[in-house]
């Protein structure tokens, strides 16, 4: 089932709800893709969440430096975990495509409804107290 964007996602900071909505929209393109079980479009989508990823947890420790958020060392280190859990995903994908992604969708899903939103709240109640005005670019 797709995941719907809602508000109780929103952190309240444009430039990160933005990037949310980009990784939920790969998300759900990822969910599509399952059905056909074409591994060369599951790469491809696959390549495009890490990027997109990549650069939203750059963008968010860059700016949690930049303002000395408290929890900035918590906060990196569940970005590292979740980033080893997705390489961990997409090497089992690359070295068996038999196996289904139906468990990587399912974990990208409960971690963006469960922790990514909801930890990114506090950041940006932290950031918009201080620096209302950064975009974190």
């Amino acid at each position: 089932m797709s995941m719907e964007w809602t508000d109780h996602y929103e952190t309240g900071h444009p430039v990160i709800d933005r990037d949310h909505r980009d990784i939920v929209d790969i998300i759900n393109r990822l969910e599509v893709e399952l059905d056909t079980e074409n591994p060369t479009e599951i790469s491809g989508i696959l390549c495009d969440l890490t990027d997109s990823i990549l650069d939203h947890f750059g963008r968010e420790e860059r700016m949690m430096l930049k303002i000395r958020y408290p929890e900035y060392g918590a906060h990196m280190l569940s970005h590292c975990r979740f980033f080893a859990a997705l390489t961990r995903f997409i090497y089992v994908f690359e070295t068996d495509q038999a196996t289904s992604c139906r468990a990587m969708h399912a974990f990208l899903t409960d971690w963006m409804v469960g922790q990514e939103c909801s930890e990114d709240q506090p950041f940006v109640r932290f950031l918009n107290a201080g620096y209302p005005d950064d975009t974190g670019r």
